[in-house]
């Protein structure tokens, strides 16, 4: 009888395990920067407050330790009278793995760059994936 419930409890565990659609990985980023310029991929050093009206704003970050097909979603925020989501653009490393550099970046507004705080969320696009943030200033 014990036997029987032990293979029971087996059989349910693998079932569960089974059916679970997590997305885990050992992807992890670092390194994010806000500037105006790249330099290939990524920014030479982060600006925090962009002052006049450039053409583009960048971020870049490394993802390190991925595996091919790794997504990554940008999303761009501005904090007027509450936070607007300006932006977003989903990536994926295709074929490259290991440490890959990404970047996406926000043009100018028609009207130019309003004045205040905005922000870019990095996510790696999986369950355990711990996300980056980084808030920067425009003045004008």
């Amino acid at each position: 009888m014990k036997k029987f419930f032990s293979i029971i409890l087996i059989a349910s565990s693998m079932l569960m395990i089974a059916s679970c659609e997590c997305s885990v990985s050992t992807a992890k980023l670092t390194d994010a920067k806000i500037c105006t310029a790249l330099n290939g991929t990524q920014c030479n050093q982060d600006n925090p407050m962009i002052s006049g009206q450039p053409e583009m704003i960048y971020a870049s970050c490394l993802l390190k330790y991925a595996v091919s097909d790794t997504k990554v979603k940008f999303t761009w925020y501005y904090y007027g009278d509450s936070k607007i989501e300006v932006a977003s653009v989903l990536l994926n490393t295709g074929e490259r793995s290991g440490t890959v550099e990404l970047y996406s970046n926000l043009s100018r507004p028609d009207r130019g760059w309003p004045n205040g705080v905005y922000e870019v969320l990095i996510e790696v696009q999986t369950d355990n994936g711990k996300p980056l943030t980084k808030q920067f200033t425009v003045q004008n």
